[in-house]
Order: structure tokens, then sequence, then C-alpha cells
């Protein structure tokens, strides 16, 4: 969730519940038990995740208060882009937004519709070499495989995962999915670490540390982040088997 004003919040929350709710909201509680209320209903919502994820950019920049479009920041975020397609990477646009909420964020379904959206707070925390390492991770994140890597989880669950779980078996099934999808959620963070470090031509584990200390809070054990030593090690090997 971008923050955002509460009126926008609280706007986007509802919609989104209506939205979802609409089919058991105004249809005939006995359509409910019919076999083709429950395969269009699930249709309906795995529909509802793909349009989330294609107006991903569009629902974002509206819950923006306000982008900064010129500025010392603004200028820092160009810089970091030109140098990162003096090597070859073209990130998503970025859009920057000012908050005092350190957040970033690659909205967007295919990747050439994805965009990047990033905090005043967290630019000001960074290096340039954090800056860097950010943009760079950010454009990992715009690939095809991430874009389907964050999707599919999220299909899955709505698809899949009964509205009313019953039964020891299925809170166990679902216990299972939460795992696997952590950690697959791992693995493809730590490939995003691995792309953004062969995207700069140096200074990865310095952009590392310093995005991880930008984003340090007292919350962020709820994060499911992959362990900072296991990054810093996909890091350093990228960077020990370029050639050169």
């Amino acid at each position: 969730m971008i923050p955002s004003t509460p009126r926008r919040t609280w706007l986007f929350l509802g919609a989104s519940f209506l939205l979802y709710f609409a089919p058991d909201l105004l249809l005939p509680a006995a359509w409910s038990h019919d076999d083709s209320y429950l395969i269009l209903s699930t249709c309906y919502q795995g529909g509802l995740v793909l349009l989330g994820f294609a107006f991903g950019p569009a629902i974002c920049r509206a819950l923006v208060v306000h982008e900064i479009r010129a500025g010392p920041l603004r200028s820092s975020v160009d810089r970091a882009l030109a140098m990162l397609a003096d090597n070859g990477c073209r990130p998503p646009p970025v859009i920057l937004a000012e908050h005092a909420a350190p957040f970033v964020l690659t909205a967007g379904l295919l990747p050439q519709r994805c965009q990047v959206l990033v905090s005043s707070a967290l630019l000001e925390r960074l290096s340039m070499p954090g800056l860097c390492f950010l943009l760079a991770r950010a454009a990992a994140h715009a690939s095809l495989r991430q874009r389907m890597a964050a999707l599919l989880p999220i299909l899955g669950f709505t698809v899949l995962v009964p509205d009313d779980p019953k039964g020891l078996t299925t809170w166990l099934a679902l216990g299972g999915f939460l795992v696997l999808w952590l950690l697959l959620h791992w693995l493809f963070e730590l490939d995003a670490d691995r792309q953004a470090a062969r995207l700069m031509a140096s200074g990865a584990s310095a952009g590392l540390r310093a995005v991880q200390a930008a984003t340090t809070s007292p919350l962020g054990w709820l994060t499911p982040r992959p362990p900072l030593n296991w990054r810093l090690l996909v890091v350093r090997d990228e960077a020990a088997s370029r050639p050169g």
C-alpha cells in the first residue's frame, strides 16, 4: 500500500472490498450453491487480481499525494538512471513521491507497463551507490519472471483458497502454501539482488548495505525479506564472477 492521505486510502479500500464482495452482496444467496456460480465467482476474483496488477501503476499514482518533478532529489534519481543506462540497464519510469515514510515499489503486470514509485524520505537517506542499487533492483523486479512471481501466488491464493476454510486439513494446506510462498519469495528476492549487482558496474555490496540501513525499522522483522547475510553473499558472488 502506498502511504497516502487517510481519505484516499479509505476510498481505495472501500472500492476494493465492494468490487471483491459485489457478487455475494448483490446476487441471491441460493445461487451460491450452484456449481456454475462458483466457477464464475472464481473467474471473477481471478480477473480482479489481474486487473489490480494491470492498473497498479495508475492506482498507485492516484494514491500519491504529491509527486516531485524537479529539485535535488529528482536530479539524483536522473543521475542514477543515467549511470545505470551506461551499464545497459533500462529501469521503468520512476515516480518520486513526497512522503515521510520510506518505501519503494515496482507496480505493473507486464514489464513494459511497469512503473517504480519511491518516496522522498527513502531517497534522503541514500547515498548514490544505494540509490543506484535501489533502482537496479526495481528494474530487476520489472522483468517478466519477477512480475509472474509476484502475481501467481496472489492469484493462486485468491482462486484456490475457499472463502470459509473449514477443517484441519484445509488449514494445514493453507499453512503449507504460505511456507512454500515464503521460500519462493526469498528465492526471487535473492535473484533480484543478483540481477541488481549484475546491472551495477561496482559498489553493489555498499549499495545493498545503504538500502538496508535506509529501510530498517522496528517492524522490519514483519517483512518477508531473506536474511541480510544471504543477500550480501549473493551480491558478492555476482561481483566476483564478473570478468576483470
